[in-house]
């Protein structure tokens, strides 16, 4: 397959970071280093884990903020601002907590890279705009921070009673005796934090002609990320719910890649995406959101 305008993208996805990650927690933990930075300083040649890495410590530089948090685990240091359990909501050890999460916020930012790199060529908008009128989804939700809201110019919802839902919750939150997705594009305010709703039919307002984003540069963390998603950990609603917003947030163990169908280069580089996971120990899902 003839892919050139897609190959420093799959050059990323062959070679994952985690693994070299994974091996730097390793050595910092079993030697005499006082921090991560000293690990990384030595690893000045070719390393080979289940790939190649020709430089590594030049590799690893953009992730050594992240990888930090592993100090934790030889010098005393303020409580984590998260919780990470098990599938029966026993909270993990601080090791296996710390090393899922350091996990998750490596790949999240590896995969900003490399969504960004196969996202350009495929010129689609699949993303940025509501369900068309085939599909049976009444909204397409985009997850945002509270800071991420000034970029658009939208009306918000936000009640006492959108803060004790979710905008999947049943039956829906109604506005004005209306279903709040029949409201227009809207910034809502759920329990989990806001979101723009994209109704049927809508798109996002910074989408121009030839599917281009008005603010690109500025655009929010969410869609840095789409449609490969790292899902090492997951909010855990169950715990969420009985809780105050304001206590540490609970995750649990996913360990997962999760990329869309929807996305062109998703299904086209399938196998390639499965070899990334895979190679960083996490178990590849591919699933539909829009259908």
């Amino acid at each position: 397959m003839d892919t050139p305008q897609f190959q420093a993208g799959l050059d990323c996805l062959a070679q994952p970071i985690l693994p070299l990650v994974r091996l730097v927690q390793l050595l910092f933990l079993t030697g005499p280093f006082a921090t991560v930075s000293e690990v990384v300083a030595e690893l000045n040649e070719p390393i080979e884990t289940v790939v190649r890495y020709e430089e590594p410590a030049k590799a690893l530089a953009p992730y050594l903020d992240l990888m930090g948090e592993y100090q934790r685990l030889k010098e005393p240091a303020p409580p984590a601002g998260y919780t990470i359990v098990d599938e029966d909501l026993n909270p993990l050890s601080p090791m296996e907590a710390i090393d899922l999460w350091v996990s998750q916020q490596v790949v999240n930012r590896e995969l900003e890279t490399i969504n960004s790199l196969l996202c350009g060529p495929c010129l689609c908008a699949n993303c940025c705009t509501g369900p068309s009128a085939g599909l049976r989804q009444e909204f397409f939700e985009i997850p945002l921070a509270e800071a991420e809201t000034s970029l658009f110019a939208l009306p918000k919802i936000d009640t006492p009673d959108s803060r004790k839902l979710t905008a999947y919750s049943d039956p829906p939150l109604m506005v004005a005796g209306r279903a709040f997705f029949d409201q227009g594009l809207t910034l809502c305010y759920w329990y989990s934090g806001w979101s723009m709703i994209l109704p049927r039919g809508t798109a996002c307002p910074h989408l121009q002609a030839r599917q281009a984003c008005a603010i690109y540069p500025q655009r929010p963390e969410v869609c840095r990320r789409p449609p490969i998603f790292a899902y090492v950990i997951d909010r855990a609603a169950e715990c969420d719910a009985t809780k105050p917003r304001a206590i540490t947030p609970v995750y649990g163990r996913q360990e997962k890649i999760l990329a869309v169908w929807d996305c062109p280069y998703v299904r086209r580089f399938q196998k390639e995406i499965a070899a990334y996971a895979e190679y960083s120990e996490l178990e590849p899902i591919f699933k539909e959101n829009k259908g």
